[in-house]
C-alpha cells in the first residue's frame, strides 16, 4: 500500500499518526541505517539498539525529519551519526577504567599494582575484565562470550571497579 509513496508523504502521514506508513518508511531505510550503525558500532547487538533508537527519535520528532534530495535517509544517517556519538561517549563514560589503564601502561609500577588486584580476582571477573576493560567489549557481547546475562557482567564490572577504587584509597 505504501511502497509508492515518496519519504515525505511517508512522513507527513505518519506525523499525522499513521502507523503503516511509519513501518514503511521504517523498512526502506532500516537496512541502509543498520549496516551505518554497524560501521559505527562494530558489534551487532549494538548495531540493532542503535539502529532502533534512530528510529525511536524518528517517530517522536517527525516534525523534525527533513527530506533531501527527495528521501529521509540523510536525516536519518546523521541521526545515526549524533546517537552514534552519543552512544560512544556513555561507553567511555561508562568504562572509565579503560583509559585508567591505558594511562598506567606508562607508568610500570600502577600496572603492577592493578595486574596485582585483577590477580586477585576470580577467574569469571578477570575474564570480564579483559573483554570489557582492556579489549573493550561491550556488556551484551562479554555476556554472550562467557555465558552469562548482561545485567550480571554490570554488576561484575561495577563490583570490580568498587573494588579497585577501595584498594587505592587503602580501605579494606
Amino acid at each position: 500500500m505504501y511502497e509508492t509513496e515518496a519519504d515525505a508523504e511517508l512522513v507527513t502521514l505518519a506525523s499525522r499518526g499513521d502507523r503503516g506508513a511509519f513501518a514503511a518508511l521504517m523498512h526502506r531505510h532500516s537496512r541502509a541505517v543498520y549496516l551505518y550503525s554497524w560501521g559505527l558500532a562494530r558489534q551487532h547487538g549494538d548495531a540493532e539498539d542503535l539502529t532502533q533508537e534512530v528510529f525511536t527519535t524518528c517517530w517522536r520528532r517527525l516534525a523534525d525529519v527533513r527530506i533531501v534530495d527527495s528521501s529521509a535517509l540523510p536525516w536519518l544517517l546523521v541521526t545515526t551519526r549524533n546517537l552514534g556519538s552519543n552512544l560512544a561517549r556513555k561507553s567511555r563514560e561508562h568504562l572509565p577504567l579503560v583509559e585508567e589503564l591505558v594511562q598506567a601502561r606508562s607508568e610500570p609500577e600502577e600496572l603492577r599494582w592493578v595486574m596485582a588486584e585483577v590477580a586477585k580476582l576470580s577467574g569469571t571477573d578477570q575474564r570480564i575484565v579483559h573483554l570489557c576493560l582492556v579489549e573493550g567489549y561491550g556488556y551484551a557481547d562479554a555476556a554472550r562470550h562467557l555465558g552469562l546475562t548482561t545485567t550480571a557482567v554490570a554488576k561484575r564490572v561495577e563490583r570490580i571497579r568498587a573494588g579497585l577504587r577501595h584498594a587505592v584509597r587503602g580501605e579494606a
